[in-house]
């Protein structure tokens, strides 16, 4: 009965962690045409992002166009992904580093979909946490994630300075290859 069950916990971790870091095959065949591959090849390269405008949990307001001429690393993620978390400190390092840099970092938390917090309650809970260099902006109506087909945490789009996709990636990417990536945008 203890094997059975530990059996079962196993399977349930997997899932778990695979629903975390992975998109479903059949949702990733739907998205295909919406999203740019980890390799940018897709006809959503080169095309014009959407311009949006977000309050930040710091009640400030970002948008886009704020960031004009500059690349922008935008990270989608949620508060229950335990691969968007050990990801933070990165997404820090990287915020802090951005001074003086060609590039902004900034983050994307969707409250009440895809099963996040409201938004006060994320608020109070990222209020607990030490990560203050990047800004985190709540997406409250869930239009990026319907905008750019968000299905899966952690996913990020890379913007080039004149504002077209240069390439969107789903999962766990490490910091050099996010600086790589930057580096080799327009």
């Amino acid at each position: 009965m203890k094997k059975l069950a530990l059996v079962a916990a196993g399977f349930l971790c997997t899932g778990l962690l695979g629903a975390c870091s992975n998109q479903g095959m059949e949702s990733s065949n739907k998205s295909e045409t919406k999203q740019t591959s980890t390799t940018g090849s897709s006809e959503q390269a080169g095309k014009k992002v959407q311009e949006f405008s977000l309050q930040g949990v710091d009640g400030k307001t970002y948008r886009l166009s704020d960031y004009k001429g500059k690349k922008v690393y935008l990270k989608f993620w949620a508060s229950w992904c335990s691969i968007c978390l050990s990801t933070l400190e990165d997404t820090n390092e990287l915020a802090k580093e951005e001074s003086g840099k060609d590039y902004v970092v900034l983050s994307v938390v969707a409250p009440t979909f895809n099963g996040e917090k409201s938004a006060a309650d994320f608020k109070n809970w990222y209020q607990s946490l030490d990560y203050k260099d990047f800004p985190v902006l709540l997406d409250s109506k869930g239009e990026l994630l319907k905008e750019y087909g968000i299905r899966s945490y952690p996913s990020a789009l890379f913007i080039n300075s004149d504002g077209t996709l240069a390439k969107s990636h789903i999962g766990y990417m490490n910091k050099e290859d996010i600086l790589k990536t930057l580096e080799n945008m327009q």
